[in-house]
């Protein structure tokens, strides 16, 4: 491989569910001939020390990893803890790829954002659905007009109980993870239909709670009810209420669906029963179909999220590499905390709040 094809990455991580996954994904990256990591305290060292065979150095401070004059940073910390190796990379230079959401606010994520976008650095978040190849087949449908003009949307991301989570770690403390549910997996339900769409929520009406038996401080129910800036309605439930899985974050069980409907068809996709969708449509160019099931078969990876997370990562660094745009541009984590944050001052007023 040339020289200017192969890169080497600067691993940032805390105690992170997905820095084990990170790892892994680094690892069997050909492009990626060198990691240098930084633990930034908690977590599993020996553990991430023996999922690669690329660490080139370890260290516990930033500025002694960036004396490696790595080409980009991974980025698997705390939420509270993001926003400071954010800001050290882009005083660096460096562009990054963050663990969603980023930060604990929208407005602090914000700051992050305009500073890089002036430096014209790459900045991504992990909202790896827009490299799923189901969704970029359907989004292919919907821009070749197989909806007609779309009128609703939903998305359900239903997982495993708090129970299973562990109620202590700080994903359920709102001074470390900012928020609960939506936060860390509702996210990425709300970036999917924004891509979809190709648009962005105007207004939010919600409830959010907190249900499981728990003393924790963010919520783990949310229904939101939003609209967009084009007038498509949509719903949006998240919430920890399953029983029967196993115990943390890695094969957890899941109940996920999305669908948009239109004036011309809908697409129903059932995210946790199996790789498809389903489309039914009478457009011009697609009625002769009837109803389409399509299904996949992706091939296997230890990557996180597989081939599609592979890539997803490739074209962050190609990018990071040519001044141009993440997949998931840090923008597109602070629109979706902005609707988070939204829909919560929503539940706590009972009204109405427009986004952003």
């Amino acid at each position: 491989m040339p020289t200017q094809d192969r890169f080497s990455v600067g691993f940032v991580t805390t105690e992170n569910p997905h820095s084990l996954m990170h790892m892994r994904t680094l690892e069997v990256l050909p492009e990626v001939e060198a990691v240098h990591v930084c633990h930034l305290g908690g977590g599993d060292r020996d553990t991430i020390r023996q999922a690669s065979s690329k660490i080139a150095s370890e260290s516990e401070n930033l500025e002694e990893m960036l004396k490696h004059d790595v080409d980009a940073l991974l980025v698997s910390v705390r939420n509270d803890e993001c926003p400071s190796v954010l800001d050290t990379a882009v005083d660096a230079g460096k562009g990054a790829l963050f663990e969603k959401p980023g930060a604990l606010t929208a407005d602090r994520l914000r700051g992050i954002a305009d500073v890089a976008g002036g430096k014209n650095l790459t900045m991504g978040t992990m909202l790896t659905f827009r490299n799923d190849p189901v969704i970029l087949d359907v989004k292919r449908a919907v821009n070749g007009g197989a909806l007609g003009d779309i009128m609703a949307v939903e998305a359900r991301q239903v997982t495993s109980q708090v129970r299973y989570r562990d109620p202590n770690f700080w994903l359920f403390d709102k001074s470390k993870a900012g928020s609960g549910i939506l936060s860390w997996l509702g996210c990425h339900h709300i970036d999917a239909l924004c891509y979809l769409l190709d648009d962005r929520v105007e207004s939010v009406s919600a409830m959010v709670d907190t249900k499981n038996p728990f003393p924790i401080d963010v919520e783990d129910t949310a229904c939101l009810v939003v609209r967009f800036k084009s007038g498509v309605l949509g719903t949006i439930h998240a919430g920890y209420h399953l029983v029967g899985s196993s115990s943390g974050y890695s094969g957890a069980r899941y109940d996920a669906f999305m669908a948009l409907r239109g004036t011309e068809g809908y697409v129903r996709i059932p995210l946790s029963e199996r790789g498809g969708y389903s489309l039914n449509s009478i457009a011009d160019g697609w009625a002769s179909g009837g109803v389409r099931d399509y299904s996949f078969t992706p091939p296997s990876s230890p990557a996180y999220g597989g081939v599609a997370g592979e890539e997803f990562v490739r074209q962050f660094l190609n990018a990071s590499r040519d001044g141009k745009a993440a997949l998931a541009p840090i923008e597109a984590m602070v629109h979706v905390l902005d609707v988070i944050e939204a829909a919560v001052e929503s539940s706590e007023t009972g009204r109405t709040v427009a986004v952003g």
